[in-house]
């Protein structure tokens, strides 16, 4: 038995589009945010979904519902899971980013950020960052991150044991919960995290997850690649 599964960031939002910085605060879908689903959804429009879990924050919710709507083959319910929620940023939640950086510069100096942004786990090194800064908020590191969404997968995964064959399962969550899992796994996430409704695929089988693909626009689309975002 194998689960792939397609792990996709949601829809850019209205705090996205402000460039502040959003972990579990919930924002609405742009028009832009929810075209681009639409897009997702017009490229993953003939693969049978099994399942389809989100974490409990809408974004992700009307991002998977927008993807089903355009697919073909039968549409199984939206599942909710809340090890898929985002880091919470704790005092940094909803920071515009130009406040951000020279609060970040002020708090632990140019050195540790570029250290970070060194490291071959970039994603996770920056996460921990948070952690330092902001000691009175219970923010997670990175590791308890990764423990987070990698428990949560696992127990998609183990509920399709009894399979006989492939089963594909859609999951829609956030920018650095699932960056973290693909670094977890030794794959190479972008400077600037995976993008808005990009889809990364990871297959599970034999107890393992391996990576396939990471952070993709179109896989088999009907739309033209001369297509923009």
């Amino acid at each position: 038995m194998i689960v792939h599964f397609y792990l996709v960031r949601h829809g850019q939002t209205e705090v996205n589009r402000r460039r502040r910085l959003q972990g579990i605060t919930d924002s609405p879908l742009t028009k832009k945010g929810i075209a681009m689903a639409k897009r997702l959804g017009d490229d993953l429009y003939d693969v049978e979904f099994t399942a389809v879990y989100t974490s409990d924050l809408k974004r992700t919710q009307k991002t998977a519902q927008y993807i089903l709507a355009q697919n073909t083959k039968k549409k199984p319910p939206i599942e909710i899971a809340p090890g898929l929620r985002e880091l919470n940023f704790g005092n940094y939640e909803e920071m515009k980013n130009r406040k951000l950086v020279p609060t970040v510069l002020r708090k632990i100096g140019l050195r540790k950020i570029i250290a970070a942004f060194r490291e071959q786990q970039h994603v996770m090194a920056v996460t921990n960052l948070f952690k330092i800064m902001d000691t009175a908020t219970q923010i997670e590191t990175a590791q308890q991150l990764n423990q987070r969404i990698t428990r949560t997968l696992l127990e998609i995964a183990h509920k399709y044991n009894d399979e006989q064959s492939e089963v594909n399962i859609l999951v829609v969550a956030h920018a650095i919960v699932l960056s973290v899992f693909i670094e977890g796994l030794k794959g190479d996430v972008p400077l600037l995290l995976l993008k808005n409704a990009r889809v990364s695929k990871v297959d599970f089988e034999n107890g393992n997850f391996n990576i396939v693909s990471i952070n993709q626009k179109k896989l088999n689309s009907k739309r033209s690649e001369n297509d923009d975002e």
